[in-house]
């Protein structure tokens, strides 16, 4: 059944063709000049409509769109300098403690804030749930601004058939993250 539709076409466009031939031998010289120059024009217009005006256009939207953008800009970043943030000094040391008490490790952590380093935290764990270790260094330090920079663990105890995940020991470094503002 393809083959049948492919011929019929085939027939179809051979007929159109010969019937265009026809009237192309039978144009004079100036008349196929005139026609040649005309699909050429036809082509150009075509061209610059589909292909060349589009682009343009966004480029002149976009030119006429980018001072307005540049305002909002400017102005979002002058309130986020003002914005301080929300844990600062002590205040960041008491979340730090809420978080990881809230995550399952209160009694498992010491946290040190070393005075040779400002914005840098040391956090130590004893035999702290593994699970809940790896959970607060994932999520919980990028809420503060903090990056860890280095971490120390080790698998602590003797492994235990009823927790798969075992226990943590060791020490874990964070410091303030770049671009973060200080609050004064």
């Amino acid at each position: 059944m393809n083959k049948r539709l492919l011929t019929a076409y085939r027939v179809r466009w051979q007929g159109f063709n010969a019937h265009g031939q026809q009237l192309w031998q039978g144009l004079a010289l100036r008349e196929k000049r005139m026609v040649a120059a005309t699909a050429l024009g036809l082509g150009g217009l075509l061209m610059w409509m589909l292909l060349i005006q589009p682009p343009l256009k966004k480029i002149d939207a976009w030119q006429a769109e980018m001072p307005k953008l540049r305002t909002q800009l400017e102005t979002l970043e002058g309130v986020l300098r003002e914005v301080s943030p929300p844990f600062a000094g002590q205040d960041l040391a008491q979340a730090l403690q809420q978080t990881l008490d809230a995550g399952g490790l209160a009694g498992h952590y010491r946290l040190q804030a070393p005075q040779a380093t400002p914005g840098a935290w040391q956090l130590s764990f004893e035999e702290a749930p593994a699970d809940a270790v790896i959970g607060w260094l994932l999520g919980n330090p990028r809420q503060f601004s903090l990056r860890v920079t280095e971490a120390r663990l080790q698998r602590a105890g003797e492994a235990k058939a009823d927790d798969g995940a075992g226990t943590l020991s060791g020490t874990v470094r964070m410091d303030q993250a770049q671009g973060a503002k200080e609050a004064s």
